[in-house]
C-alpha cells in the first residue's frame, strides 16, 4: 500500500513540474480541431444510387470527395448511412428532417439504407410514417459507397461541401449544434 502511494506521488509531483508558468503556451501545445480528421481514402468510382422512387443519384468519388452530377455547386450533402432498425438512425430523423427544412435551397440530405433487407413499398411506408423530406437510396451501389466510405457501424454520416469536398464524419448518434456548424462550412465552401 505504502508503495502504490509513493509511486502515486511521485507521478503527481513530476505533472507539476512538468508545466511551469515559465513555458508559454503556444498555438503548437493546444490540440486542434480537424474537419478532415477521420477523412475517408477516395478511389475513383461511379455510383447510380436508386431512390425508393427510382430517381438515381449519380456523383463520382474523387480525391477530395464526391463529385455529385445534380447539386454540385449548389448544395452541400449529407450522405446518411442508416438502417431502419437502428435506434439512433430513427431517433436522428427528426433533427435531419429539421436542418432539410432550413436549409432546403443549400442542402441535400441522401439516406442511403445499409444491409437492411426491405422492399420499396417497406420503405416508402418507412418514409411516410416518418415524414421524412428527403431522399432514401436501396440497391446495390449502397454497399459499393458504404464500403468506399469503411462504414462499419451505423448510423455514419458524411458530409460533402457544395464543391464536392468531404468536410466531416460523424459517428452515432450526433448533436443537431455540432452538425449546424460543420455545415455552415460545407455550404460555405
Amino acid at each position: 500500500m505504502r508503495k502504490i502511494l509513493f509511486i502515486s506521488l511521485a507521478f503527481l509531483g513530476l505533472g507539476f513540474t512538468a508545466c511551469d508558468s515559465k513555458s508559454p503556451i503556444t498555438a503548437n501545445a493546444v490540440s486542434k480541431t480537424k474537419i478532415n480528421e477521420e477523412r475517408p481514402k477516395f478511389e475513383s468510382q461511379t455510383y447510380s444510387l436508386i431512390t425508393t422512387d427510382e430517381k438515381i443519384i449519380g456523383f463520382t468519388s474523387t480525391e477530395e470527395g464526391l463529385d455529385f452530377d445534380e447539386f454540385k455547386n449548389k448544395k452541400a450533402v449529407i450522405i446518411d448511412i442508416f438502417a431502419t432498425w437502428c435506434p439512433p438512425c430513427i431517433e436522428s430523423l427528426p433533427m435531419l428532417k429539421e436542418i432539410k427544412e432550413n436549409n432546403k435551397d443549400n442542402l441535400e440530405i441522401v439516406s442511403v439504407l445499409f444491409q437492411d433487407p426491405k422492399t420499396v413499398e417497406e420503405m416508402k411506408e418507412f418514409i411516410k410514417e416518418h415524414q421524412i423530406n428527403y431522399p432514401i437510396t436501396m440497391g446495390s451501389d449502397n454497399q459499393k459507397l458504404a464500403d468506399e466510405l469503411s462504414v462499419k457501424k451505423v448510423p455514419e454520416m458524411f458530409l460533402f461541401s457544395k464543391s464536392g469536398k468531404f468536410v466531416h464524419k460523424f459517428v452515432g448518434k450526433v448533436s443537431k449544434e455540432e452538425l449546424e456548424k460543420y455545415l455552415e462550412i460545407a455550404i460555405q465552401n
